[in-house]
């Protein structure tokens, strides 16, 4: 079996969701999609490992019902925290180097912590400082900068604050210029911003469990985008050790449900319905790999 997929009928926009690792942000627009126009509107999507709510959220722009999942509480905390504040609250978030460090040593954290630890880390890892300790004072004086006085996080490339410091840059030495090409602290927020502008996510219904706790759903379609096998997992607080286990509910549940997953390989009883070549894995060592995204079936 294959999905069928009529890219036309694509929103326009850019995908939302947390800045999470392993999101599924490159895709999401495309199964959310696949979902639509291979299964229709009327069942209730079940999105059993949410992680940073890509599926989820853009289940909801599309209209669909759906539930949100995730044993991982932090990332459950943190959507449902960005989705009830306003936006002065992510102007809160950009964080110095030092600050950084702080937070990441604190023994008991909050969520807000958490938010500041994503937003503020490279490939969202809650541990590396966005920038390299040369070029941070720079980049994160100027974030700031562009935040109080243009009041802006997409769009700061326009702003007369930026531009004259870029030009300052160009009179000053290359490597200056090279470090404000991209502000990466305000993309960060962006992000946070644009799930704020779904209004329709006040309805969110979540979870905080292991997948297994849905086993009794039927009549729905079960999303599975679980930790990928033979993958590092270290990046995950919550990982998936019994893959045998998670392939006998995939078995047991398509009986009664349409059950779509995620990843790169499956065992024999599943067959790949659909391929996205252009979403490779960035999970060994930040670098692409041969590996990219498909969407597996039960046969």
């Amino acid at each position: 079996m294959q999905l069928k997929l009529d890219e036309k009928q694509i929103r326009k926009g850019r995908a939302v969701g947390l800045p999470y690792i392993g999101s599924k942000k490159k895709v999401s627009k495309k199964i959310v999609q696949l979902i639509i126009q291979n299964f229709g509107k009327e069942k209730t999507v079940y999105d059993l490992f949410g992680g940073g709510g890509a599926i989820t959220l853009e289940c909801i722009i599309n209209g669909l019902n759906v539930v949100y999942n995730d044993k991982d509480n932090i990332p459950m905390d943190i959507l449902i925290k960005v989705l009830n504040e306003d936006r002065d609250f992510l102007k809160t978030l950009i964080m110095s180097r030092d600050e950084f460090f702080k937070i990441r040593e604190k023994e008991d954290k909050t969520t807000v912590d958490y938010i500041k630890l994503m937003v503020n880390s490279f490939g969202n890892n809650f541990r590396d400082y966005l920038y390299s300790k040369k070029n941070s004072d720079v980049k994160y004086s100027l974030a700031r900068e562009i935040i109080e006085r243009h009041n802006c996080f997409s769009g700061y490339k326009q702003t007369e604050t930026y531009k004259n410091n870029l030009s300052k840059a160009r009179l000053e030495c290359l490597e200056r210029l090279q470090q404000l090409e991209q502000i990466q602290q305000l993309q960060q927020v962006q992000q946070l911003e644009s799930i704020q502008n779904i209004t329709k996510a006040d309805n969110l219904v979540y979870f905080n469990e292991d997948y297994k706790f849905f086993s009794n759903v039927s009549n729905s379609i079960i999303y599975l985008d679980p930790p990928y096998k033979n993958t590092r997992q270290k990046q995950y607080n919550c990982q998936l050790t019994n893959y045998d286990e998670f392939y006998d509910f995939c078995i047991k549940m398509s009986k009664d449900n349409i059950v779509l997953i995620s990843g790169y390989e499956m065992p024999k009883e599943f067959e790949c319905v659909f391929e996205f070549k252009t979403a490779k894995s960035t999970m060994q060592s930040g670098q692409h790999s041969s590996k990219y995204e498909k969407l597996f079936m039960v046969r």
